[in-house]
């Protein structure tokens, strides 16, 4: 096991160049995460000082940048894009991209033929740190970005649900009739969260760089603004940041007076009541003062902070917090040296993978940066959420098997008293199971085995299901028996394991290499019916064929359809190690989200016991996240055993 904190984080923390359509540097850019992509928007061009209107997404799973081609193409709806902008708010709702406010510009000269005057982002010592041009303007409208069509289109209901909502704002009171005495001050450089379908707008400055103390509610399921109410509480994009978290309130965190830190918390209710409550004498733990403060939620109750940390020296590095929106308690995260060298700032979380993605370059110096209030997109650094012990809870991913229930299975987990996933959604979900478990143990519907790599038996399988819900591998399968050369010959039947890993970066959290592992065999069992053969265990090779037929994760599969809660509260560690059998399986043929909710699975049974069964898998598996983790339990148990002897 690694030694050292150094050595740990490269466990956990991983660097990647972009490629394609990288942005240039730009000032006051939105960066904002939507089903698998970080979309940047707008933003002043550093080097020409011509504010753009560009978006451009990039693909979280290979780091490729691409610039949207927005024109207003015959597509029903579109509209031109607009107008050119920084320091506004960009967030994400459904399918679409909701843009608020900024600083824009009057004409659309070229920069460098008009006069200049300096301005910026208020901070505590009223110094100015980029130049914009003197017809500058303040602006407070919507724009919407369709991310399907990829085309700007007007505002409007952005939710079939529009009349229900409506009548039930009206119920509580809430104005509704689109009266312009809801619309909101223009700003830059303010605060935006989302609340169910509700975009909240708060805080930001105007051009004489005073904050503008208004909270603004606007509805996304009716395409108008709602409430618009005072905000007594000086906040804005240099010192703080607002996250929704599970509870359905808000969490405002904003620091400020630098050079002795004041820091404050408050809790925002939902609309129609938005009530502010401050917390700030209840915080435990002192984080330094950050500027440009980002706040994302880890997991149901953890909420991470990232910032520019500028030391009195003058040094500026990256800085993580956590802050437990429960006991509100902040702590530290371990990180090492990774984020004190190179110019790091805006980030967003990506839920499939549970990581946290920062944008930056590792060649630039944050000072320098900062001052100029750069912004750059070339190189990504990612940190596995999972190793440091977190897991936000989404929605599960759509798995990759044609299963026409959901993967949920409420009768497994009242059978044997333990979670599979997350427990039935509907009765659609239990019958599916039951369907998928009794065709299991029905060898009247089997026509194939499946076999481990000793040719011991695991399971009679239907080949047709098998082609159906896990098509890639199960056409190779089909094709070897249909071979005649590869009949009886385990040599000559060989069939590698199925890989669409072509043009995958090496980054990605569940990508692995197995060039060189063992592979799959069919051959003629002794009744002559087809037999597959996994290289695995004889359990974890149960538990994926289950998984195929169900769609439920169950590691007491194997002692039968339910008869296993006896023996599951014994068995914590056996459970381990089918995981981390099964995890090794899932990663070797590419079925990607069932190595997922594997990894995911794991997590929550890391214990000092358990640890390295996990990193023994996580090494065979080639997942660094899921070692760092067993790591980070190890040394944890040390650091608690030493505090413990102290105290005594």
């Amino acid at each position: 096991m690694p030694a050292g904190e150094g050595d740990l984080t490269e466990l956990f923390i991983r660097s990647f160049k972009c490629t394609g359509d990288v942005p240039p540097a730009l000032v006051g850019s939105s960066v904002t995460y939507l089903d698998g992509y970080a979309y940047v928007f707008g933003g002043r061009a550093l080097h020409s000082g011509k504010l753009s209107n560009d978006m451009y997404a990039c693909d979280l799973r290979t780091y490729n940048w691409r610039r949207i081609d927005v024109g207003t193409a015959e597509i029903e709806g579109a509209i031109d894009a607009p107008s050119p902008r920084f320091f506004h708010s960009c967030t994400a709702f459904k399918h679409y991209m909701v843009v608020f406010g900024g600083m824009g510009l009057d004409t659309d000269g070229d920069a460098a033929e008009t006069p200049v005057e300096r301005t910026a982002i208020q901070d505590d010592r009223n110094q100015q740190s980029f130049q914009v041009r003197s017809s500058k303007t303040l602006l407070g409208d919507i724009a919407v970005f369709d991310t399907r069509v990829e085309r700007w289109v007007g505002r409007r209901a952005l939710d079939n649900k529009g009349a229900d909502a409506n009548k039930a704002d009206a119920d509580k009171g809430m104005q509704v009739d689109g009266s312009q005495t809801d619309a909101p001050s223009a700003r830059y450089a303010h605060l935006s969260t989302l609340l169910g379908s509700r975009l909240l707008v708060v805080g930001g400055q105007d051009l004489e760089e005073q904050y503008v103390e208004e909270l603004n509610v606007f509805d996304l399921q009716l395409g108008q603004w709602v409430l618009r109410s005072p905000f007594p509480r000086a906040v804005g994009l240099y010192r703080s940041f607002i996250a929704s978290v599970q509870s359905g309130s808000t969490l405002l965190y904003s620091n400020y007076s630098f050079a002795s830190v004041k820091r404050a918390l408050y809790r925002l209710s939902a609309p129609p009541d938005c009530t502010l409550q401050e917390v700030s004498d209840q915080l435990d733990g002192s984080p330094p003062g950050l500027r440009f403060p980002r706040g994302h939620r880890i997991d149901p109750r953890t909420l991470l902070m990232s910032g520019t940390l500028i030391s009195t020296e003058g040094h500026s590095e990256l800085s993580l917090w956590t802050l437990d929106a429960t006991s509100l308690r902040w702590q530290p995260v371990r990180c090492g040296a990774k984020f004190r060298a190179g110019s790091w700032n805006q980030s967003v979380v990506d839920p499939r993978s549970n990581t946290l993605v920062l944008f930056g370059d590792s060649r630039r110096d944050l000072t320098y940066d900062y001052q100029r209030r750069r912004l750059n997109y070339a190189e990504i650094r990612v940190v596995d959420l999972r190793a440091l012990g977190y897991l936000r809870a989404s929605r599960a991913p759509e798995l990759p098997l044609s299963i026409a229930s959901g993967p949920l299975a409420a009768a497994r987990t009242a059978a044997t008293g333990t979670l599979t996933q997350q427990g039935a959604k509907n009765a659609s979900d239990t019958l599916g199971f039951e369907v998928g478990a009794q065709l299991l143990h029905f060898p009247l519907f089997s026509d194939a085995e499946v076999a481990t790599s000793d040719g011991s038996c695991v399971a009679v399988v239907n080949s047709g299901l098998l082609r159906t819900r896990w098509p890639n591998q199960a056409q190779q399968w089909m094709d070897a028996s249909r071979s005649p050369s590869r009949r009886g010959s385990q040599t000559e039947g060989n069939v590698r394991p199925s890989s669409n890993r072509a043009g995958r970066p090496e980054s990605s959290l569940l990508s692995g290499d197995y060039e060189e592992s063992e592979p799959v065999s069919v051959e003629p069992s002794s009744n002559g019916a087809r037999r597959f053969v996994i290289d695995g265990s004889r359990e974890a090779i149960y538990v994926l064929v289950f998984y195929l037929y169900t769609g439920v994760i169950d590691p007491h599969a194997r002692f039968g359809l339910h008869q296993g809660a006896e023996a599951a509260a014994q068995d914590e560690l056996g459970v381990v190690r089918v995981l981390g059998d099964l995890l090794v399986i899932a990663r070797k043929y590419d079925i990607d989200t069932l190595a997922l909710q594997i990894v995911n699975m794991l997590r929550w049974h890391v214990s000092v016991a358990s640890a390295p069964l996990i990193y023994d898998a996580a090494l065979r598996a080639d997942h660094h996240g899921l070692q760092a983790r067993a790591v980070i339990a190890v040394q944890d148990h040390i650091s608690n055993l030493r505090a413990d002897r102290q105290s005594t």
